[in-house]
Protein backbone atom coordinates (compact mmCIF):
# COMPACT_ATOMS: atom_id res chain seq x y z
CA UNK A 1 0.00 0.00 0.00
CA UNK A 2 1.46 3.36 -0.99
CA UNK A 3 1.25 6.50 1.16
CA UNK A 4 -1.80 7.91 -0.66
CA UNK A 5 -3.70 4.64 -0.24
CA UNK A 6 -2.69 4.54 3.42
CA UNK A 7 -3.91 8.14 3.86
CA UNK A 8 -7.26 7.27 2.24
CA UNK A 9 -7.55 4.19 4.45
CA UNK A 10 -6.92 6.24 7.61
CA UNK A 11 -9.48 8.87 6.56
CA UNK A 12 -12.05 6.17 5.68
CA UNK A 13 -12.15 5.17 9.37
CA UNK A 14 -13.05 8.71 10.43
CA UNK A 15 -16.03 10.95 9.74
CA UNK A 16 -14.10 12.74 6.95
CA UNK A 17 -16.41 11.62 4.11
CA UNK A 18 -19.49 12.59 6.14
CA UNK A 19 -18.22 16.07 7.09
CA UNK A 20 -16.40 16.83 3.79
CA UNK A 21 -19.47 18.35 2.04
CA UNK A 22 -19.64 20.95 4.85
CA UNK A 23 -15.95 21.88 4.41
CA UNK A 24 -14.41 24.07 1.72
CA UNK A 25 -12.20 22.40 -0.88
CA UNK A 26 -9.26 24.21 0.74
CA UNK A 27 -9.94 22.61 4.14
CA UNK A 28 -10.54 19.17 2.59
CA UNK A 29 -7.21 19.33 0.76
CA UNK A 30 -5.48 20.55 3.92
CA UNK A 31 -6.76 17.54 5.88
CA UNK A 32 -5.72 15.03 3.20
CA UNK A 33 -2.23 16.59 2.97
CA UNK A 34 -1.92 16.70 6.77
CA UNK A 35 -2.60 12.98 7.12
CA UNK A 36 -0.20 12.17 4.26
CA UNK A 37 2.53 14.29 5.87
CA UNK A 38 1.97 12.72 9.30
CA UNK A 39 2.27 9.22 7.80
CA UNK A 40 5.33 10.22 5.78
CA UNK A 41 7.29 12.26 8.33
CA UNK A 42 6.07 11.33 11.79
CA UNK A 43 4.30 8.01 12.37
CA UNK A 44 2.14 5.76 10.19
CA UNK A 45 0.40 4.27 13.25
CA UNK A 46 -2.31 6.93 13.51
CA UNK A 47 -6.06 7.27 13.45
CA UNK A 48 -8.27 10.29 12.90
CA UNK A 49 -11.02 11.00 15.40
CA UNK A 50 -14.22 12.97 14.89
CA UNK A 51 -13.38 16.00 12.75
CA UNK A 52 -15.54 18.90 13.84
CA UNK A 53 -16.04 22.59 13.23
CA UNK A 54 -16.33 25.01 16.15
CA UNK A 55 -16.54 28.77 16.53
CA UNK A 56 -13.83 28.96 19.20
CA UNK A 57 -11.10 26.75 20.61
CA UNK A 58 -8.98 27.22 23.73
CA UNK A 59 -5.46 25.88 23.16
CA UNK A 60 -3.03 25.23 25.99
CA UNK A 61 0.00 25.90 23.78
CA UNK A 62 0.04 28.28 20.86
CA UNK A 63 1.96 26.47 18.17
CA UNK A 64 0.70 28.17 15.05
CA UNK A 65 1.38 29.52 11.60
CA UNK A 66 -0.60 31.79 9.32
CA UNK A 67 -1.08 30.91 5.66
CA UNK A 68 -1.37 34.17 3.75
CA UNK A 69 -2.95 34.91 0.39
CA UNK A 70 -6.38 34.11 -0.99
CA UNK A 71 -7.58 32.05 0.70
CA UNK A 72 -5.69 32.68 3.90
CA UNK A 73 -5.89 30.58 7.03
CA UNK A 74 -4.56 30.17 10.54
CA UNK A 75 -3.19 26.73 11.41
CA UNK A 76 -2.26 25.44 14.84
CA UNK A 77 -1.68 22.30 16.88
CA UNK A 78 -2.65 21.56 20.47
CA UNK A 79 -2.25 18.64 22.87
CA UNK A 80 -1.14 17.69 26.33
CA UNK A 81 2.55 18.38 26.93
CA UNK A 82 3.51 14.69 27.10
CA UNK A 83 1.91 14.02 23.70
CA UNK A 84 3.68 17.05 22.20
CA UNK A 85 7.01 15.86 23.60
CA UNK A 86 6.49 12.38 22.12
CA UNK A 87 5.39 13.84 18.78
CA UNK A 88 8.53 16.01 18.67
CA UNK A 89 10.70 12.98 19.43
CA UNK A 90 8.89 10.92 16.77
CA UNK A 91 9.27 13.65 14.13
CA UNK A 92 12.83 14.74 14.93
CA UNK A 93 14.14 11.23 15.69
CA UNK A 94 15.86 12.69 18.76
CA UNK A 95 15.50 11.81 22.41
CA UNK A 96 13.65 14.56 24.21
CA UNK A 97 12.09 14.27 27.65
CA UNK A 98 10.81 17.70 28.59
CA UNK A 99 8.82 20.46 26.96
CA UNK A 100 11.71 22.77 26.16
CA UNK A 101 12.92 24.95 23.30
CA UNK A 102 14.07 21.92 21.29
CA UNK A 103 10.60 20.34 21.48
CA UNK A 104 8.87 23.60 20.56
CA UNK A 105 11.20 24.11 17.60
CA UNK A 106 10.59 20.54 16.37
CA UNK A 107 6.82 21.06 16.61
CA UNK A 108 7.00 24.37 14.75
CA UNK A 109 9.31 22.78 12.18
CA UNK A 110 6.71 20.10 11.44
CA UNK A 111 3.95 22.71 11.17
CA UNK A 112 6.13 24.75 8.78
CA UNK A 113 7.06 21.65 6.75
CA UNK A 114 3.45 20.54 6.39
CA UNK A 115 2.11 24.00 5.57
CA UNK A 116 4.97 24.57 3.11
CA UNK A 117 4.29 21.32 1.29
CA UNK A 118 0.58 22.14 1.26
CA UNK A 119 1.03 25.58 -0.34
CA UNK A 120 3.49 24.15 -2.89
CA UNK A 121 0.92 21.47 -3.80
CA UNK A 122 -1.76 24.12 -4.34
CA UNK A 123 0.65 26.14 -6.49
CA UNK A 124 1.63 23.11 -8.61
CA UNK A 125 -2.05 22.37 -9.22
CA UNK A 126 -2.55 26.04 -10.26
CA UNK A 127 -5.19 26.41 -7.55
CA UNK A 128 -3.68 29.44 -5.78
CA UNK A 129 -0.44 31.07 -4.70
CA UNK A 130 0.02 31.35 -0.94
CA UNK A 131 2.78 32.31 1.47
CA UNK A 132 3.58 31.40 5.06
CA UNK A 133 4.18 33.63 8.03
CA UNK A 134 6.82 32.64 10.56
CA UNK A 135 5.52 29.88 12.88
CA UNK A 136 5.10 30.96 16.48
CA UNK A 137 4.77 29.64 20.02
CA UNK A 138 3.28 32.02 22.57
CA UNK A 139 1.55 29.95 25.27
CA UNK A 140 -2.18 29.50 25.84
CA UNK A 141 -4.66 31.29 23.58
CA UNK A 142 -8.31 31.44 22.60
CA UNK A 143 -8.77 30.90 18.89
CA UNK A 144 -11.98 32.42 17.53
CA UNK A 145 -13.34 32.15 14.03
CA UNK A 146 -14.23 35.08 11.84
CA UNK A 147 -17.95 35.85 11.67
CA UNK A 148 -18.43 33.78 8.52
CA UNK A 149 -15.93 30.99 9.20
CA UNK A 150 -15.30 28.12 11.52
CA UNK A 151 -12.34 26.39 13.06
CA UNK A 152 -11.84 22.84 11.82
CA UNK A 153 -10.53 20.56 14.57
CA UNK A 154 -8.73 17.45 13.29
CA UNK A 155 -7.88 15.10 16.19
CA UNK A 156 -5.14 12.63 15.29
CA UNK A 157 -4.37 9.82 17.71
CA UNK A 158 -0.82 8.46 17.90
CA UNK A 159 0.40 5.59 20.13
CA UNK A 160 1.30 8.25 22.74
CA UNK A 161 -1.79 10.47 22.68
CA UNK A 162 -4.04 12.72 20.63
CA UNK A 163 -2.92 15.92 18.95
CA UNK A 164 -5.51 18.33 17.63
CA UNK A 165 -4.63 20.12 14.43
CA UNK A 166 -6.64 23.29 13.88
CA UNK A 167 -7.37 25.18 10.70
CA UNK A 168 -9.37 28.38 10.44
CA UNK A 169 -9.92 29.72 6.94
CA UNK A 170 -9.94 33.50 7.31
CA UNK A 171 -12.59 35.79 5.87
CA UNK A 172 -11.54 37.60 2.71
CA UNK A 173 -12.33 41.21 2.08
CA UNK A 174 -12.10 42.69 -1.38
Amino acid sequence: MDMTEQTNEILSHSNFEKIAPKLSDFVQEYIKKLILDLVTYVNADISVGEIETVSEYYAKKELSQEITGVPSAYSAMDAAEDALISFAADYSKMEVNEYDILVREALLDFLNLHNGLFVVQLSKLNICELSLAVPKQNGAFLMTSPATGEITVIPVTFPYGTIRFLLCELEHTA
